[in-house]
């Protein structure tokens, strides 16, 4: 299996401190969700039970007695948890947690910031209020995303004096398809198995070009993670920075190893 690290932004302390806390409220699309059991918090993280949190994300949980094994799907979307171990597994990615799962008062408890975001939900943390704030999006959301890139992109571009891309149909089509490529034969590369590359793909859609690149993300469940983590990355931030580039697609799919894939098509037309 594939090896991540996911960094929920929780902070690690080296004591196993666990208490309840009856002042914490979780929000979910604004609505306030009700535990049986108050969330836990476990070495700075939060944890409730597992098959309320799962079941509000709309996925289907069971619970497996002998193995202590929890699993929650949706789609092509399955997140499998044990308890008291520290790796989750995200379709066949393994997953580090900060906090494992437990068994608390005769409940199932995960953590909930590393279950939400696997399942493509944002989360946010309100320290003043003490409120857990849980955002889904719908799809014609999730529709938009490749346009939230392009802003990102050109916000990045400006603070360089870099001239702004222009969104480009044909580029975002050809985006698309790789990301969904990708998912169906099982793989995460810029070249397809059968070893066209990305400006063999350009000419098959009939794009002519005189400069052109490509990015590829897996597993960011947003806009800004997929930009935090090309931007992170020294060859993915070039490709972003180009001055020679004018115009760019952005694509995405859900499904596969990762759950969800991205890719940014870059040229100048001849």
């Amino acid at each position: 299996m594939k090896k991540i690290t996911a960094l929920f932004l929780s902070l690690m302390i080296m004591s196993p401190t666990v208490f309840a806390d009856d002042d914490i409220t979780v929000y979910l699309n604004e609505d306030e969700l009700i535990f049986e059991q108050s969330p836990i918090i476990q070495n700075d993280s939060t944890l409730v039970p597992f098959r309320a949190i799962f079941e509000n994300l709309d996925m289907v949980v069971q619970w497996f007695g002998d193995e202590q094994r929890v699993t929650a799907q949706k789609d092509d979307l399955t997140i499998t948890l044990f308890i008291n171990e520290n790796t989750m597994y995200v379709n066949d990615t393994s997953v580090e947690l900060n906090t494992p799962p437990i068994i608390y008062n005769d409940y199932t408890l995960v953590p909930l910031r590393a279950v939400s975001e696997s399942a493509g939900a944002e989360v946010f943390w309100d320290g003043d209020t003490h409120a857990v704030y849980i955002e889904t999006d719908n799809e014609s959301d999730f529709d938009d995303w490749g346009y939230e890139v392009l802003n990102l992109v050109n916000e990045e571009r400006a603070k360089y004096n870099v001239a702004p891309l222009k969104w480009d149909d044909s580029l975002a089509a050809l985006a698309e398809s790789h990301c969904e490529d990708m998912i169906d034969r099982n793989f995460f590369a810029h070249n397809t198995p059968d070893g066209q590359t990305p400006f063999d793909r350009m000419k098959a859609a009939g794009i002519t070009y005189s400069s052109a690149g490509e990015n590829i993300a897996a597993g960011q469940s947003s806009p800004q993670n997929v930009m935090d983590s090309w931007m992170n990355s020294p060859g993915h931030r070039k490709n972003i920075l180009n001055p020679d580039f004018e115009y760019i697609g952005v694509g995405l799919a859900r499904g596969g190893s990762y759950g969800i894939y991205w890719a940014q098509e870059f040229a100048t037309f001849k």
